[in-house]
């Protein structure tokens, strides 16, 4: 049982035990004050149990109970009054039983949450246009699988279904987050397939190539970097493909999908899966190789987080990397928990011109801006940002397209495209004097990020560097809150200079954030992020400042 239901009836069982003691003492003093305790066991459930948990089924001998134990309040007979609290507490004890036993207790109606989120979601995306989404196709595609997770009682594969679901829209900010603790945890170990002791990535010639190779693999001479050729008798984007994980993962720019996808072969198979590499002798040779003893996500998450050194750091945080160059750590668009209000912009970018100054006295002429895994934020920090370093003048930042109250959506001219009501733009500072900007970004750079990257990279001295592009999702966000999760989606839209979407990708999977250099994942790559534990990212910055 959940701990608050458990809570439920130990409360109302003790309630039980009290009104039966309270019975005789009422006996000898009658009051009609005193009547009332007869219905705190309904108030109870009424005022907190029941709108903090839900009703549920399986509980109804407990809903009895409290109702039986109501008629204490119109008969004073003691007699009574005993019979219905011991009635009670029989009918509260039975529903451990049922609740235990029964095999309905709790149980989500997993169809019934995928149909009205639909729903809502169909009417409130505002890419269905601009990604040819065929809502109809995704419903029949996916219920049978939401009807498989209902009749299993398996929230772990609702919340797989749900990010499948999510995969197909090719917007990073179409997301489903469960209610319960611990589901997406356990999702991410299921859907990640068995551990065989290496990651599998693609380097830029195009071999594919094991990573975060585990010792017990050394016997079969496959180690760092070794090549591997096939994986089960496929290729390995045929084994990337009937990854599960894989599938949950909906990269909304097709660079970033081709540059990660080799990861997720190496968790598929059996209890055994034949690997084909070459050897140290440049033989091409196989070997079975057993499952270990975990799952292939976490050896899989190390490997990615060491190649995206999306490491944690204290937001906002300016540090001097060498005599003219200082870097810019941002993990977020975020300023305080506060309500982010005008004077708060005024204040950080302020703050942060303080800063700038003080290195520029110093001898600092050159800006890295570090995003890699912004999780995104207010656009307000992003237009604060920008003035400061923006070359002086007026800048274009998004329009915003008109919206029609009267039908509740936006407006579109005769030939379906957005009408603009006004564009956002911003007056840039250039408190740097034109020194050069060098972003870092990887695929986890979304949204407010994304938003800096574009209106940044219109700069001539702004250079956009890393190993995949940003991650390409820009629109405004709502939330639509069912009973078993959320799911949040793109319902706001912002448009470019020309009136289209802004950053987005649509059909072509190619978003409007791109970079300037691309920096090539090869072996001298892997050398200095796994074995020397650089930045790698970082220093290629350094050394073309230089």
């Amino acid at each position: 049982m959940e701990y608050r239901d458990i809570v439920f009836v130990i409360v109302e069982l003790i309630l039980c035990i009290f009104l039966f003691w309270f019975a005789s003492f009422t006996e000898k003093k009658k009051s009609s004050k005193l009547k009332l305790a007869w219905l705190a066991p309904a108030a109870a459930a009424a005022a907190f149990f029941i709108p903090l948990s839900g009703f549920d089924i399986s509980l109804i001998t407990v809903y009895l109970a409290v109702i039986i134990l109501a008629a204490g309040f119109f008969s004073e007979n003691s007699k009574l009054r005993r019979i219905v609290a011991a009635a009670g507490a029989v009918l509260i004890a039975s529903a451990v039983i049922v609740c235990t036993k029964s095999g309905i207790y709790r149980r989500a109606d997993y169809v019934r949450d995928f149909e009205n989120i639909f729903e809502e979601a169909e009417k409130r995306y505002v890419l269905t246009k601009h990604k040819s989404i065929d809502w109809k196709a995704l419903h029949d595609k996916y219920l049978p699988a939401f009807r498989k997770a209902n009749k299993d009682n398996d929230a772990v594969e609702n919340y797989i279904q749900w990010n499948r679901l999510c995969a197909e829209f090719h917007d990073g900010h179409v997301n489903y987050f469960s209610n319960k603790s611990g589901v997406r945890e356990e999702a991410e170990k299921r859907a990640s397939g068995y551990d065989y002791g290496m990651v599998t990535m693609k380097l830029s010639d195009g071999r594919y190539v094991a990573l975060s190779v585990d010792r017990s693999l050394e016997k079969y001479g496959i180690h760092q970097l070794t090549e591997i050729t096939s994986w089960d008798g496929m290729t390995l984007d045929e084994a990337a493909e009937r990854s599960v994980l894989r599938q949950m993962q909906g990269f909304p720019d097709i660079d970033n999908e081709l540059f990660y996808k080799a990861v997720f072969a190496g968790g598929t198979g059996g209890d055994t899966v034949e690997v084909t590499y070459i050897n140290d002798e440049g033989e091409e040779v196989s070997a079975e190789l057993h499952r270990l003893g975990g799952c292939y996500f976490e050896r899989m998450k190390e490997c990615l987080d060491t190649i995206d050194q999306s490491y944690p750091a204290a937001n906002m945080t300016l540090n001097k990397v060498n005599d003219t160059t200082a870097c810019i750590r941002i993990c977020g668009m975020l300023y305080d928990s506060k309500t982010i209000k005008e004077e708060n912009y005024y204040i950080f970018q302020r703050s942060l011109e303080k800063q700038l100054l003080e290195y520029k006295e110093q001898g600092i002429k050159d800006i890295i801006l570090d995003i890699r895994g912004n999780i995104g934020g207010d656009d307000g920090i992003v237009s604060s940002i920008a003035r400061l370093l923006a070359p002086e003048g007026e800048h274009f930042y998004a329009n915003d397209p008109m919206w029609d109250t009267k039908n509740n959506c936006y407006e579109l001219d005769e030939n379906g495209n957005y009408v603009v009501n006004f564009p956002y733009r911003f007056e840039g500072e250039d408190i740097m004097d034109g020194g050069k900007i060098i972003i870092l970004v990887n695929s986890q750079s979304v949204s407010a990020a994304d938003h800096l990257i574009k209106i940044m990279s219109q700069f001539d001295n702004v250079t956009v560097m890393g190993f995949t592009e940003p991650n390409g999702s820009a629109q405004g966000i709502s939330i639509i809150n069912g009973e078993q999760g959320s799911f949040i989606l793109s319902t706001s839209a912002l448009l470019d200079e020309n009136g289209n979407i802004f950053i987005d990708s649509g059909t072509d999977r190619q978003s409007g954030d791109d970079l300037d250099i691309k920096i090539p994942f090869d072996e001298k790559a892997v050398n200095e992020l796994f074995n020397k534990g650089n930045d790698y990212l970082l220093d290629k910055a350094l050394e073309l400042l230089e």
